[in-house]
């Protein structure tokens, strides 16, 4: 993984305001987001992270795909999900301190937007609309993964 800074904060607000999870938001709410931001590059088939890491930040994809894969046993793992620009992962690590619950891996080069739960802290005592509104969204995909991982069985 390469880390970077290049991405003007105009851009950062723009690529923000075209995923889900802060879609909603104020200009001025998604600039204090995206000014914490950091660009992060990987390579095809780097693991992101792997389930049961300790996890403390949101992945924001710009660019690539990237496979959720859950361990089912020593032998068997499936891909509960593929998912691509404009999408996330790595949300539940924002609200809890349990470990990743899946594993991700890079499926082509890609390049994301990450933000630390740490910051995401600060910047909800100033405006805690975000936190209610990324728990909406949250509810949301929760709801739609559960009913994927019903339709698989390990």
């Amino acid at each position: 993984m390469e880390s970077a800074a290049s991405i003007p904060l105009t851009d950062r607000i723009l690529h923000l305001k075209n995923i889900e999870i802060f879609a909603d938001l104020s200009v001025n709410e998604l600039a204090a987001v995206a000014s914490v931001t950091q660009e992060a590059f990987f390579d095809a088939g780097d693991v992101v992270f792997r389930e049961g890491d300790h996890g403390d930040t949101l992945f924001l994809i710009l660019d690539g795909d990237v496979a959720v894969i859950k361990d089912c046993n020593v032998d068997k793992a499936i891909e509960l999900d593929s998912i691509g620009a404009g999408d996330y992962f790595g949300e539940m690590a924002l609200f809890g301190d349990d470990r990743r619950s899946a594993t991700i891996q890079v499926k082509n080069e890609a390049r994301f937007l990450t933000l630390h739960k740490l910051e995401l802290q600060e910047i909800v005592r100033e405006y805690p609309q975000i936190a209610l509104h990324v728990c909406r969204v949250l509810s949301m995909r929760i709801r739609r993964l559960h009913g994927k991982i019903s339709d698989h069985s390990c």
